[in-house]
């Protein structure tokens, strides 16, 4: 056990007497979950090869990326680990630093003492003299699901929330011990207990009530007010599962489709209020919708994650590059909305509407096309720019493709019929509250299908995962502005409806404020809670304005 003194700024290396070498130490080999399993022989081996070191409170052990050589093993106080987009509480017993053992020796995580910490520390070198990278084998860490661990790393393709490390595991060389995994659960139970899992969720269980209520209250034409409010609460949970059914269908496809998946699907309710008002020509209240889409992620929901973030942080760091290239995405979808606004604007004549129509119906393809390319861009040529460290992931258990899919259409027809309610009673509404059509389409609808994302990018930021709260909020916008608006436009143009890009001025002032507003914000890879207090000031400010927007 080595007994050096003097060390780094905020650590220092604890002598140990040879009577708690031999004693306290050993016995502490045996409660950590990594070694429990290796025969009490090697103990007193591991014991001589150790080293103890203390850091001090707030003190970086190493940062990912890093070069390395030494593996620690917690004997007291706790630190916190950072792999990723993934943050989670190291405690006795647990570990660090299995990166420095494996490949080059770069470092897989960030972790960073919260208290006092105590530690054994085993180099490499020794690790592998004694022969411990032939009887071990370090579990994967758990990362978030992949359609947010790709927003957060790309920040370009909309939770649940974020997962916990993996529990310290151990896999023994087959001359050591052999685990009994347990017998094997039947298929359909498997099945039943991943969707017991989802409808079991907070949010999701009350789809029970809400749904049947929504449905209910206008069959019975009960007053608009009332089936507007039972259909608007009733999506909110459906968002929330359609949202995790689309997880569990790509999850058992390639890395291209089910990035397409999650396109498709990851705003499916948006793409479904918007196919039900444009059917009914409700034109204004679709591109309210849109627009107040993309402004509730980049202003409401953005605002304050960063505010919450700053609640507990003096800065809040974050890839700057990622963030930069999205808003550039925003910028040139901006452009898309802005160029036929303006024409509709200056140009005369007597086929004013249908030149702005075709214009709309030619830029959207166009649009779409670069979103297409922007996709096959980052799940394709330059895969590696947005791959999770560590590696693939291992399988997990839960809904198999067949159950996915069923689930994923099943809530799809739901919201579908959920969404001809609220969308039929938008025009009573309007009329017998007095509230306008732009205040429902900028700022309510939008409400619905982001409701459980909104809070996953909040708890994600305050609990300092701000990569994945801005792929949550700008991600998800970049996907409405590039993706989901162009389908609006298309799906006009099959039900013979005047959908254009013809957003208003004042709707294309919000878009393009709010775009250079955020790409300030963003632009030093760095945020504090007054960030976050002006995002949410502009959009209390754009609410204001929509509410004496008249028809």
């Amino acid at each position: 056990m080595g007994n050096r003194m003097a060390g780094a700024s905020g650590v220092a290396y604890v002598p140990l007497t040879k009577n708690e070498s031999m004693t306290e130490i050993d016995n502490f080999w045996k409660e950590v979950p990594l070694f429990q399993f290796l025969p009490v022989s090697l103990h007193p081996k591991l014991t001589e090869i150790s080293e103890a070191v203390s850091f001090e409170p707030n003190t970086v052990l190493f940062r990912e990326g890093d070069l390395g050589s030494e593996f620690y093993v917690v004997r007291e106080g706790t630190a916190f680990i950072e792999a990723g987009s993934s943050v989670d509480l190291l405690k006795e017993g647990d570990y660090c630093g299995e990166g420095a053992l494996v490949g080059n020796g770069s470092r897989i995580a960030t972790v960073t003492a919260k208290t006092k910490l105590n530690c054994l520390m085993i180099s490499r070198a020794k690790f592998e003299g004694l022969g411990l990278h032939e009887k071990l084998e370090f579990p994967k860490r758990a990362k978030v699901n992949k359609r947010h661990a790709m927003m957060a790393r790309g920040n370009a393709i909309k939770l649940t929330q974020s997962s916990e490390l993996l529990q310290a595991a151990m896999k023994v060389n087959s001359n050591q011990i052999a685990v009994d995994a347990g017998p094997k659960k039947s298929f359909l139970l498997l099945q039943w207990h991943a969707l017991h899992e989802i409808f079991s969720e907070r949010v999701n269980v009350t789809a029970f009530l809400l749904v049947p209520l929504g449905l209910f209250v206008k069959w019975k034409e009960y007053n608009p007010g009332v089936v507007f409010s039972a259909n608007f609460l009733a999506i909110i949970p459906l968002a929330s599962i359609l949202g995790q059914a689309t997880e569990a269908l790509s999850s058992h496809t390639g890395q291209l489709i089910g990035g397409l998946l999650n396109a498709t699907f990851g705003n499916a309710v948006e793409m479904i209020m918007c196919i039900q008002a444009v059917k009914a020509g409700l034109i204004s209240v679709v591109q309210g919708n849109l627009l107040g889409s993309v402004l509730s992620n980049l202003l409401l929901v953005l605002g304050m994650a960063i505010f919450a973030s700053g609640l507990v942080r003096h800065e809040q760091h974050f890839n700057a590059k990622g963030a930069a290239a999205n808003m550039r995405c925003q910028l040139v979808a901006s452009i898309s909305v802005c160029l036929p606004t303006v024409f509709a604007y200056i140009g005369h004549g007597h086929h004013e509407e249908e030149s702005v129509l075709q214009i709309s119906r030619i830029c959207s393809v166009f649009v779409t096309a670069v979103y297409m390319m922007f996709l096959f861009f980052m799940l394709g040529t330059h895969a590696d720019l947005f791959s999770d460290e560590g590696g693939a992931e291992e399988e997990e258990e839960g809904l198999s493709p067949s159950f996915s899919a069923l689930l994923l259409f099943a809530c799809t027809y739901v919201v579908f019929l959920c969404s001809e309610s609220l969308v039929d009673s938008i025009e009573d509404v309007s009329e017998d509250y007095g509230l306008s059509k732009a205040f429902i389409g900028v700022i309510l609808l939008p409400i619905v299908g982001n409701a459980a994302e909104h809070a996953t990018a909040v708890t994600s930021a305050h609990k300092g995962l701000m990569d994945l709260a801005l792929g949550v909020a700008v991600g998800s916008s970049t996907q409405i502005a590039l993706f989901v608006v162009p389908c609006a436009v298309m799906f006009g143009w099959v039900f013979d409806q005047p959908m254009d890009l013809n957003f208003s001025i004042f709707d294309m002032v919000c878009q393009m404020l709010a775009v250079f507003l955020v790409s300030n914000v963003l632009s030093q890879g760095e945020t504090n809670w007054l960030d976050g207090c002006m995002l949410m000031t502009v959009y209390l400010l754009i609410a204001t304005q929509t509410l004496f927007i008249k028809e």
